[in-house]
This record gives C-alpha cells, sequence and structure tokens, in this order.
C-alpha cells in the first residue's frame, strides 16, 4: 500500500497541534506588544483598527508560514483552534502582567530619553520664544502698514476683451462712426 506525501499520522497532528498553541502563545505576546504600546501613547480608533489589521495580517502570515514549513503546506482547522487555545492561554495566564510590565519599563525607558533630551528642547523652547517675539511684531508692523497703504480698487463694470464692441453694429467704426467705403 502506498502512502501519499500529505497524509499525517496521528502523532504528527498531535505534533501540530502542539505547535500550533505555541504559536498562539507567541501571537499573544506580539498582540501584548500592541497593547502596551496602545496604552504608552494612547491615539484613536481609526489607528487601533490600523493596528489591529496589522496584527490579523500577523496572525494569518504565521499560520499559513505554520503550514507550508512543518505541515508540508496541508492546511487544517485544528491549527487555528490550537493559535486560539494557545492565545487565550496565554492571556489568561500571563497576558495581563506582561503588559504592565512593558507599559512600566517602557515608561521608565521614556522618561529616561526625555530626561536625556530635556536640555535640547529647552534649547529649541527658547530659541521658539525669541523668534517669535520677532516674528509676531513684524507681522504686527506689516498688518499696520497694509491697513495705513490699502485702498478700495476701482470696480469695472464693463470690460472689453477684444478689439471689437459686441454692441456695435456691422457697419460701424471703432469709435462710433460710420465706416467709409
Amino acid at each position: 500500500m502506498m502512502i501519499p506525501d500529505t497524509f499525517l499520522t496521528v502523532h504528527e497532528e498531535l505534533l501540530l497541534f502542539l505547535g500550533s498553541i505555541l504559536l498562539g502563545i507567541a501571537l499573544e505576546l506580539v498582540f501584548d506588544a500592541f497593547r502596551a504600546f496602545r496604552i504608552i501613547i494612547p491615539h484613536k480608533a481609526a489607528a487601533n483598527a490600523i493596528e489591529d489589521i496589522i496584527f490579523i495580517l500577523i496572525w494569518s502570515g504565521s499560520i499559513i508560514c505554520f503550514t507550508s514549513v512543518f505541515a508540508k503546506g496541508v492546511f487544517r482547522m485544528f491549527y487555528i483552534i490550537g493559535t486560539i487555545l494557545g492565545f487565550v492561554l496565554c492571556r489568561v495566564t500571563i497576558g495581563n502582567a506582561l503588559v504592565r510590565i512593558l507599559s512600566l519599563v517602557s515608561n521608565f525607558l521614556l522618561r529616561i530619553v526625555k530626561w536625556i533630551f530635556s536640555p535640547v528642547v529647552k534649547l529649541c523652547i527658547w530659541i521658539h520664544e525669541k523668534f517669535a517675539r520677532k516674528f509676531v511684531n513684524n507681522a504686527k508692523i506689516h498688518s499696520r502698514i497694509k491697513n495705513i497703504c490699502s485702498f478700495p480698487l476701482i470696480a469695472v463694470r464693463k470690460m472689453l476683451y477684444n478689439i471689437f464692441n459686441s454692441n456695435r453694429k456691422k457697419g460701424e467704426k471703432e469709435h462710433g462712426g460710420k465706416e467709409d467705403n
């Protein structure tokens, strides 16, 4: 009897199921990184939706890579069930604690970066204040000069764009007289 190349034994399927659970745990860690990023830098719902779409693309790409590398390219539904199970197990056990730890570490790193760059920020603020006063004063002077020098434009009621007057009769000259033949 010939066994096809895509045939998987029960032992191989069990190993693939356990591998998909591990893949789900890894995906939960990636999702925790997204959650920590949302906590550190709060943003609007549209950005959250884009992040969720990126995570779904990562999840589907990892399932495709998992099936092509470990399962001989054969897709089974229990891969998805295993990834969801691993995701939920990791989320229930260490997910929330991991997000808290990631947010604390990142807030600490953010404070260090702010402390390092605070002299540069102070310098930029000083330069901005120095030049802002000068430019605001120039703008005020410019607006005063503009108000003093402004005069209303003359309204032209009728304007000709060509040489011939449109109200003129055929036989008239340009300046109102009859043409001489």
